[in-house]
């Protein structure tokens, strides 16, 4: 991820504890004298190895990366300080309806239970209380890191994000005809003759256009996991519980429901299984075969495939079609826009840091 995109998630995360708290506790920087504990840093590091643990789960077991990940999150972490401190500096003001707007809805979110239901006034506010106390916050600290939020926001807003331009439409069309003369050469390495990021948006653009543009079926997926190396009772046990699920399937059970209580891929079966658009020559051979000889709303038997077996069910079909510029041309304004907005928030950034004093002192993994 790029600096600017992180500077910009990190923006639109907590922030963390205020600089007069709890001057006792240790520490893992100073921002111009302003500290940011070690209690802040392990928060936010058990949320990266969460994120790491379900969807890269092997790099957590190399030093490397996870020593790059502390790293990187001590980093995330002075941004988010010098950002507060720069909208101090200024003037900017949040009003309290706008923390109790921001605190209302941050408690909506928890009428809906760990499983989709929707819980009561009374559970909902007990969960969000459990959340607090787990963070080891009170409402009174909860609202104090809320208006730093705010505050971030609001300094990238008037700062940075107000600053950049709609590009004109002849902007737009000087980079359609770049995503087509990348899609022209057929390759997937980075374009040449730019830099990184404007090589790697160039790049993502052109996916989209590619994905968007290309024959392709919607799928929603129930995923059976297989290790790598499973030996044939593993595999006969995996295929068994695919079959258990297709008859329940054939029954009438419902896909989404299903996937999102038994696929043991967890980022879709959130999703209730839906892994998106699958382009023609891209799946693998067997899946390939499968996805696009189904019609819409047919669903396959089990289909083995290196990680395991597939349950899929195709919910749109699309023919290849050639890209007109005015089909994109309003999602690829807003995207040129994205990324004038990313970049000139990377300067943003660089700027603060540049002038800042920051003294890192993060103590060695355990």
């Amino acid at each position: 991820m790029s600096n600017s995109n992180s500077a910009l998630a990190l923006a639109l995360a907590l922030l963390p504890a205020a600089a007069g708290a709890a001057m006792v506790e240790d520490t893992v920087a100073d921002v111009n004298g302003h500290p940011i504990l070690l209690s802040e840093f392990q928060k936010e590091m058990s949320t990266t190895l969460e994120y790491w643990s379900k969807t890269q789960p092997a790099a957590l077991s190399d030093p490397t990366m996870m020593q790059k990940l502390r790293e990187s999150t001590l980093e995330e972490l002075i941004t988010r300080e010098l950002l507060v401190e720069q909208a101090d500096a200024d003037g900017v003001k949040v009003r309290e309806r706008e923390v109790d707007a921001a605190a209302d809805e941050i408690r909506a979110r928890f009428k809906t239970g760990p499983d989709g239901q929707t819980l009561s006034d009374k559970d909902a506010q007990a969960a969000f209380a459990e959340q607090l106390k787990s963070e080891g916050l009170d409402y009174d600290r909860f609202r104090e890191r809320l208006t730093r939020q705010l505050k971030a926001r609001k300094e990238i807003d008037e700062q940075v994000k107000q600053k950049v331009p709609p590009p004109t439409e002849a902007e737009e069309r000087a980079y359609f005809d770049k995503i087509n003369a990348y899609l022209a050469s057929g390759s997937t390495d980075m374009p040449k003759g730019m830099d990184l990021d404007d090589a790697a948006a160039l790049r993502q653009a052109a996916d989209q256009v590619r994905q968007l543009s290309a024959e392709r079926v919607r799928v929603q997926r129930i995923l059976i996991r297989l290790a790598p190396g499973a030996s044939d009772n593993e595999k006969r046990r995996a295929f068994k519980t695919a079959e258990d699920i297709k008859k329940r399937l054939d029954a009438g059970a419902d896909f989404a429901q299903i996937a999102h209580d038994e696929s043991e891929d967890p980022e879709s079966a959130a999703r209730g299984g839906d892994i998106g658009y699958v382009l023609r020559g891209v799946a693998p051979p067997a899946l390939e075969k499968a996805l696009f000889s189904m019609s819409v709303g047919q669903v396959s038997e089990p289909i083995l495939t290196e990680i395991g077996y597939s349950i899929v069910r195709v919910t749109e079909k699309h023919a290849a079609e050639k890209p007109e510029f005015d089909r994109f041309k309003s999602d690829l304004g807003s995207y040129l826009q994205n990324v004038a907005f990313h970049k000139n928030l990377e300067t943003f950034v660089k700027n603060l840091r540049d002038k800042a004093v920051i003294e890192r002192h993060l103590p060695t993994a355990s």
